[in-house]
């Protein structure tokens, strides 16, 4: 099986005005109360592509009665490369929901096998392709994306949620994309999408970040990233197939930051809508080997910005 995980750049949502219209009806308010719910999309991203195009065309809701489908008025198209750290794309804002209890909610995609996805990609930057896909970098060549879950169930969150009666839900779909992509043999050119995806109420959430050494990140062969892990957790390569409650909560890529002449002058990383708590951060180049190997102390606060630096380390 060859693994893409550990070397695509996943991330973004281009956004746009769209037309929504609701059908069905869910929820659990008294009285027939509603409240308003708003989501977007962020990503942890990976190394190696140069688009990652999502095509979503519906969003369900799963309360105590029937679920209410809200159906985009056209395939709304993402591209996640767009959005990294602390940043969200929206693609549904204030919509109105009955109040109460969610079970869960359904993002519906189009990711079919043997899609046409990316056919008539040309745009080096936007999503002018068709449906879902994936361009890769070293090759410049699109890439149908497919869920196999997409054609019965799209994306489902399973996390459950509430819609606040005359308030506002405001929440984040977290992807990480690392623990997502695969290409195994029989399915090429198709790359395969099992997406892990964290559903995060953005008033409950705090954000991480730092600069890394330039030795650190310009070192040979270095694909720069930071994996941040449970507290406890032992900085632990991502292995395809594997369910490891050791694996990294969250990953994210190392960005240059330059002059207006185009020096880089240093190095830095954002992961954001990180439930509060402790963790261990680490520094990686290949996704296998970690700087420190213990890697370091990390607490996440609520609505504020935790700062962890990655230093050359003392011989």
């Amino acid at each position: 099986m060859t693994n893409y995980s550990k070397g695509f750049l996943f991330s973004a949502l281009t956004a746009t005005a769209v037309a929504l219209s609701g059908c069905g009806g869910s929820g659990s308010g008294p009285n027939d109360a509603t409240g308003f719910l708003s989501l977007g999309v962020s990503d942890g991203p990976i190394h190696g592509a140069t688009k990652v195009c999502i095509e979503f065309t519906e969003i369900e809701f799963k309360g105590e009665g029937p679920s209410e489908v809200v159906v985009l008025d056209a395939p709304e198209k993402v591209n996640l490369l767009d959005f990294q750290g602390a940043n969200a794309a929206p693609i549904l804002a204030g919509h109105e929901l009955p109040a109460g209890n969610y079970n869960w909610m359904r993002l519906g995609i189009n990711a079919v096998r043997d899609g046409t996805g990316g056919t008539g990609d040309a745009d080096p930057v936007e999503c002018d392709g068709e449906g879902s896909y994936m361009v890769m970098k070293d090759t410049g060549l699109a890439h149908n994306l497919y869920v196999p879950s997409s054609a019965n169930n799209g994306l489902k969150l399973v996390s459950g949620f509430t819609v606040p009666a005359n308030g506002t839900a405001d929440f984040t779909a977290e992807f990480d994309l690392a623990k997502s992509l695969t290409a195994p043999p029989g399915l090429d050119p198709d790359v395969v999408m099992r997406p892990t995806i964290r559903l995060v109420n953005n008033v409950e959430v705090g954000t991480l970040t730092g600069q890394v050494a330039n030795e650190l990140a310009t070192a040979d062969a270095c694909e720069p990233s930071v994996y941040l892990f449970d507290d406890g957790a032992p900085p632990n390569a991502i292995v395809d197939g594997e369910d490891d409650p050791d694996d990294p909560v969250a990953t994210a890529m190392v960005n240059e930051q330059s002059n207006d002449d185009g020096t880089v002058v240093e190095y830095h990383y954002s992961i954001g809508f990180l439930l509060p708590g402790d963790y261990e951060a680490a520094f990686t180049c290949d996704g296998a080997e970690f700087e420190p190997a213990d890697g370091k102390p990390a607490t996440i606060v609520v609505g504020e910005l935790t700062t962890v630096d990655f230093e050359v380390p003392v011989p």
